[in-house]
């Protein structure tokens, strides 16, 4: 890169496409990619770990867009969600939150039910069910007499037909308390985040009104579901047989306590709640999902100052997110350290992502408008720093299909070879990263599907200048590495280290 001129970068990150050995089960090395494995050989590269404790996980904990897209944007390890309300539940303190202890105390006071919604998954991505199970537990230790579950099923985070497992421990929990399982809906139902309504309201409508499909128990929904060929994510909404079918819907004067903690996916489920539920219900989120919702939030978040995104306009730089739909919050409001508004000088393009059911029906997603994307802006020349999530190897991995991945692959491999020889037509620092591997493993050992995130580090890549300091790093280093290339200094509350 010529001296004189201004110093433009664009990061490119590589959703789910991690770095792992060459096997049946990886779509990356099985698809034919003669760009990324052009730049691999060629250019400086190094691995980044992007699970546990690297990204303030627990140990051995995969990391996942959220958390990682974050830890990308702030240039630092974030002490995650999942930490803090391990630690809660573990202790049997998740009330201590005024939260949490004020939804306990308004139904024990009316004589109302409490409702306790969330994703029943030992997943760690969106929530875990051990936090369900320990505000079972604890309202019931508080007194509270009428508990109702409403319970989502995974299949996507953990494997494709699971959840038994945990409404086995459900069901002991529940015969221990006197709560009841009120309904199951599977996550592609009760946690879409693409504005496909109707989807969401047949969950809205299961919890409130009971209006759906009624079981005699959580084992005959499941079976009934898997007989359909519907595995975990796909079961649709139903209700289970209680005591009291009337007391079972959610009411005025309830408590509704929504136990995810990953915020993207529970706002539609939660906006039906506030738009058309009853107005007299304590509504509690177990974090902040939107700072627009009326509703008590039981652990807020820890503020983020001098971000990348926070430095880059208070530095005059003209900036660019290039995605679609599936990771358009992730490239905004998690890369900005969950702030919803653009920062000055900060643009945002979005493709719409394909309606369909799974991403394994049309690979190619889209990739190929993402890169003529960053290739027009490059060539435009009017934002000085881009970037870009091409999030096929995490939509389609989440699949199972492994044909269908290696499509994906090579799809994003087409998308590459344009953004590269733009970036060096027009004097564009690149880097290719990803925020945690999928596509690479998709397959056990002894040959079962896995459809969620792997541990693996992933690979990171500059382009176009220099050399890398070293073979090694977090994702906390990437932005570091971004000022040092473009001449800014580093703020002290990064404590990422630069890669160059």
């Amino acid at each position: 890169m010529s001296e004189n001129s201004t110093k433009k970068l664009a990061l490119i990150i590589l959703d789910g496409w991690g770095h792992y050995k060459a096997y049946p089960g990886n779509a990356i090395s099985l698809a034919n990619t003669p760009n990324w494995d052009k730049i691999w050989a060629e250019q400086p590269h190094a691995l980044l770990t992007s699970s546990g404790e690297a990204v303030g996980l627990p140990a051995g904990q995969m990391g996942n867009s959220e958390i990682n897209h974050a830890a990308i944007g702030s240039g630092r390890v974030i002490y995650q969600d999942l930490v803090k309300l391990n630690k809660a539940a573990a202790e049997g303190q998740l009330h201590s939150a005024p939260a949490i202890r004020d939804a306990f105390a308004n139904v024990k006071n009316k004589g109302t039910a409490l409702h306790i919604m969330g994703l029943l998954s030992p997943g760690g991505v969106h929530s875990h069910e051990n936090h369900i199970f320990a505000l079972i537990k604890e309202a019931a230790d508080f007194g509270v007499k009428e508990i109702y579950v409403h319970a989502m099923t995974d299949g996507r985070d953990v494997a494709p037909k699971s959840c038994l497992t945990s409404f086995e421990k459900l069901a002991k929990i529940c015969q221990e308390t006197g709560a009841q399982l009120a309904t199951i809906a599977g996550r592609y139902y009760a946690m879409d985040r693409d504005h496909n309504w109707e989807r969401t309201d047949l969950a809205y409508q299961a919890i409130r009104d009971r209006q759906a499909p009624q079981f005699v128990s959580a084992q005959a929904a499941i079976e009934q579901s898997y007989a359909n060929g519907k595995g975990d994510e796909f079961i649709v909404p139903c209700t289970i047989k209680v005591t009291d079918e009337e007391k079972a819907k959610v009411k005025a004067g309830d408590s509704l306590i929504f136990a995810n903690f990953r915020n993207d996916r529970p706002r539609q489920l939660s906006e039906r709640f506030l738009e058309r539920g009853p107005q007299d219900i304590f509504f509690v989120t177990l974090t902040l999902y939107s700072d627009k919702y009326p509703v008590a939030v039981a652990y807020g978040p820890e503020t983020i100052q001098n971000g990348l995104a926070e430095v880059l306009a208070a530095n005059q730089i003209k900036q660019m997110r290039i995605t679609e739909t599936e990771k358009f919050a992730h490239l905004t409001f998690f890369l900005n350290c969950k702030r919803e508004e653009p920062y000055p000088l900060e643009d945002r393009f979005m493709f719409d992502s394909n309606k369909i059911e799974s991403h394994a029906e049309k690979p190619e997603m889209k990739a190929a408008e993402i890169a003529d994307k960053v290739v027009e802006t490059m060539t435009n020349g009017e934002h000085s720093v881009i970037f870009a999530n091409i999030c096929n190897g995490d939509m389609v991995g989440h699949t199972g299909d492994i044909p269908a991945a290696i499509k994906a692959v090579e799809a994003v491999d087409d998308a590459l070879g344009k953004i590269c020889r733009a970036a060096a037509e027009h004097n564009y620092y690149l880097m290719i990263t990803a925020d945690h591997g999928n596509c690479e493993q998709m397959l056990t050992e002894t040959g079962e599907v896995l459809t969620e995130h792997s541990t693996n580090p992933v690979p990171f890549v500059l382009l176009n200048d220099g050399q890398l300091n070293r073979e090694q790093g977090v994702m906390a280093d990437i932005a570091p590495t971004i000022l040092k290339l473009l001449d800014l200094p580093q703020p002290e509350e990064m404590t990422g280290q630069s890669l160059v």
